[in-house]
């Protein structure tokens, strides 16, 4: 049953995927008809663009939902969950990274005359912050109780 919701999903996926082409042809041949269009604003109240901003939204919260929910049916073990949590926290990361970095930067360089990256400086002084921080808890967690390393689910990678 599985395996089928996963391909009709993936189909309609697909088929989600090619109907979202607007339908307009580019005419490389007509340069009259090309520069008209790269000078128009794009009408973001569009009903075509706003009917696939609400499938996609439906299909992101679709695919979370059953992502966030398919431990509790399918009994995974602990291992396949750690890994698939820190996995989740890397694309996330990057995520921000890919997107907020960038534009903090030029913010930055609005806000200041000097030339120097502020935004990333920070964002590897947050991590760093971060990872002290994670070494302290697990040098105190450490010292109080006796715990298997074994049990920690992150030390297997490595």
């Amino acid at each position: 049953m599985y395996r089928s919701i996963f391909f009709i999903s993936l189909l309609l996926l697909l088929v989600l995927s090619a109907s979202a082409h607007g339908g307009d042809h580019d005419h490389d041949d007509d340069d009259d008809h090309a520069t008209a269009t790269a000078a128009q604003k794009p009408n973001l109240r569009e009903k075509s663009l706003i009917l696939v901003k609400i499938l996609c939204f439906v299909l992101i919260f679709v695919g979370t939902f059953v992502g966030g929910v398919t431990p509790y049916f399918l009994k995974w073990n602990e291992e396949f969950l750690v890994l698939g949590t820190q996995f989740a926290g890397g694309v996330f990361l990057g995520t921000a990274m890919m997107h907020f970095l960038s534009d903090s930067n030029e913010t930055f360089r609005v806000l200041t005359s000097v030339e120097y990256p502020f935004a990333f400086m920070l964002a590897c002084g947050g991590y760093l912050l971060t990872m002290f921080a994670d070494c302290v808890i697990f040098y105190v967690y450490g010292k109080e109780s006796s715990f298997d390393v074994e049990h920690q689910g992150w030390f297997l990678y490595f």
